[in-house]
């Protein structure tokens, strides 16, 4: 019950920090874009927040790194961790198995590219975006000594970006999550990313 609340608490405040923060000028008509087109080098410093989640696990993501607005694309550290302990069981025999409680941690460099088709008349932008974190994985468990389940791995995932205004954008998608072996792989990614240094075109 706790989960389902949290899940459902994360969930609306990404949405309503993004719908908040975009730009209320006019949308009017959009504008096509080349999505593999690129502009000039804009790189500029970034944060991001958000959690991937399932019905049987959520975890916060934090990270921080370069943002390139010219070319779509994202390069940063990142944080990812489970804010609670999970039951799991590990099956040491036959007819032997281990009830723990399990908290997990992830520490990943996570490469972003965006492609984006439309864009509005306040600058806005539509798209889809392709993800890979590249990162080391392991997991805590209480009355333990020996921590198990570590492991380095990539985690692939994808989905639609939406860049609301000059200094953000918001995320939507599916990350493949395999690295821990008692959740289920198959994940939604919700992301916020700021651009703290952004400098206003003229």
């Amino acid at each position: 019950m706790l989960l389902k609340n949290l899940k459902k608490t994360i969930s609306i405040l990404l949405l309503l920090t993004t719908l908040l923060s975009a730009p209320l000028k006019s949308y009017a008509q959009p504008i096509t874009l080349n999505p593999f087109g690129v502009s000039y080098f804009q790189p500029k410093f970034g944060i991001n927040m958000g959690t991937f989640f399932n019905h049987q696990d959520f975890l916060f993501d934090f990270g921080l790194g370069l943002e390139e607005l010219g070319y779509d694309f994202s390069v940063t550290f990142n944080g990812s961790f489970r804010p609670y302990y999970k039951t799991v069981f590990f099956k040491e025999a036959d007819n032997l198995f281990w009830q723990v409680e399990e908290k997990v941690v992830q520490f990943s460099i996570d490469l972003e590219k965006r492609f984006y088709f439309l864009e509005f008349a306040n600058n806005s932008k539509i798209g889809l975006y392709a993800l890979l974190k590249a990162g080391y994985f392991f997991g805590t468990y209480k009355g333990l000594s020996k921590n198990r389940n570590q492991e380095f791995g990539l985690t692939p995932g994808g989905g639609f970006s939406w860049q609301f205004s000059k200094m953000s954008r918001f995320s939507f998608g599916y990350l493949y999550f395999s690295q821990n072996p008692y959740a289920h792989p198959h994940t939604f990614n919700l992301k916020l990313s700021l651009y703290i240094n952004n400098e206003k075109n003229n």
